[in-house]
């Protein structure tokens, strides 16, 4: 099966221009945020949470010195979980085609997810903030989605 026909399967259509569309959607909106997630924290973090997965994986630039402190909190701790939200959302979205119950699934999972991290179920620290950015980016996401969709309209 070629490229476009597991699109297609992936994202319910039929139509190659809309195929080709969705295939864009998924790289730049799917795919690079979760590596450019990925990559901050492999790369900037001093202790990564997988660690001891990939013990190889050393960061390679101190940031806090570039950047003021508020910034650098932002790009190591929250822009990676804001990030795989988005990336999350925007995939459930090709799929179910449904932004606002996509956002639901997101958000509660999210939320359930820094709740086991608080109650010390699953390994994490269970930040209100994390949640916050996740929010944040559902946010950016139905607006830049109602946004697009306005525009094919006009």
């Amino acid at each position: 099966m070629n490229d476009i026909g597991i699109v297609a399967r992936f994202t319910k259509t039929s139509n190659a221009g809309d195929c080709m569309s969705n295939k864009v959607r998924i790289i730049v909106f799917v795919i690079l945020p979760l590596v450019i997630g990925f990559l901050i924290y492999a790369l900037l973090r001093e202790q990564p949470p997988f660690k001891h997965l990939l013990p190889w994986i050393t960061p390679v630039i101190d940031i806090s010195t570039l950047l003021p402190r508020f910034l650098y909190v932002f790009v190591l701790y929250r822009l990676p979980d804001m990030l795989w939200a988005f990336s999350f959302l925007t995939a459930l979205d090709i799929r179910l085609k449904n932004p606002m119950f996509s956002s639901f699934i997101v958000i509660s999972l999210f939320i359930l997810y820094e709740y086991l991290q608080y109650e010390g179920i699953i390994r994490g620290t269970g930040d209100v903030g994390d949640i916050f950015f996740t929010l944040c980016a559902v946010l950016i996401y139905i607006f830049t989605k109602g946004g697009t969709k306005n525009a094919k309209n006009t």
